[in-house]
């Protein structure tokens, strides 16, 4: 859970000036002694004002320094608990899978907390608006973008999407200001993801980008974001991680999309279970 809170400060961490990049140093190293302090002894130890303080809790997703207090507070019980933290050479097999779903867990519940409704209800409004949604991503981000176009096909919505970074470009090149985008990346500042937004930019297209870094070029560029939130553990990159919460992300969107849309899909899904069905076994 701590691991949760350092998570979300790495997020942003590359991005922020160097006065909350020093706060999050001493947070980071100072977890428990930083979750007794008032805001005033927090400023003194990094030598930073109160109102840099507060901005600082704003940024990394919290509505003010006592909530990020609370935070600390609620998360603090955990630190001493190694066993969801690092995988060990001793672990059994039983301990390893405990330990990896327990990550997995901690990044959907950090990424639950960081999303809020507004953000929801805009990248809604643009969806349910859309022609036509595409769905983007290069390396193991494209897999996500698979799974989220394979969902959707089962909507009545026309879904693009392509393996093959070209074929992509080609397909961003066809989208309109009528239409919309997710665009998928870890790090957010990927070439040939960026250069895919750039197209759609071009071409007017909403995009949403759904990343683990809150201030990357990526969401700087797009309209709406969500930010996936990533436990890492021995052996296991965050980037891998991160697909977790992804996939969670864009089923959630996917439910949103079908509950809103209940009136126009039962003709679409009769079909699309008529045709797989015929591939089953009886």
């Amino acid at each position: 859970m701590t691991q949760s809170l350092i998570t979300r400060i790495n997020s942003y961490y590359d991005n922020l000036s160097k006065s909350d990049q020093a706060i999050s140093n001493y947070l980071i190293k100072n977890m428990d002694s930083a979750a007794r302090l008032s805001i005033q002894d927090f400023a003194k130890n990094t030598q930073v004002s109160t109102a840099t303080i507060s901005r600082f809790a704003k940024k990394i997703g919290f509505d003010s320094f006592q909530d990020l207090k609370l935070a600390i507070h609620s998360t603090k019980k955990f630190k001493s608990d190694n066993f969801f933290s690092e995988l060990s050479p001793k672990d059994s097999y039983k301990d390893i899978l405990t330990k990896n779903f327990t990550s997995n867990t901690l990044s959907l519940n950090a990424t639950l907390q960081l999303i809020d409704s507004n953000t929801l209800d805009e990248i809604m409004n643009v969806l349910l608006s859309a022609k036509t949604c595409g769905f983007f991503g290069v390396g193991g981000s494209n897999a996500v973008a698979l799974i989220a176009y394979h969902k959707f096909l089962r909507m009545p919505l026309q879904t693009v999407y392509h393996q093959d970074f070209h074929y992509q470009q080609m397909l961003a090149s066809k989208l309109a200001k009528n239409d919309c985008a997710f665009v998928i990346s870890h790090t957010g500042k990927n070439k040939d993801t960026l250069k895919i937004v750039d197209i759609l930019k071009n071409n007017q297209v909403p995009v949403i980008a759904i990343t683990s870094f809150a201030h990357s070029a990526l969401v700087k560029k797009s309209d709406l974001s969500l930010i996936s939130i990533a436990e890492e553990i021995s052996f296991r990159p965050e980037a891998v991680a991160s697909t977790v919460s992804q996939i969670s992300l864009l089923d959630a969107i996917f439910l949103m999309y079908g509950m809103k849309s209940q009136d126009t899909i039962e003709h679409s899904l009769e079909n699309i279970r008529e045709v797989i069905s015929q591939t089953r076994l009886n």
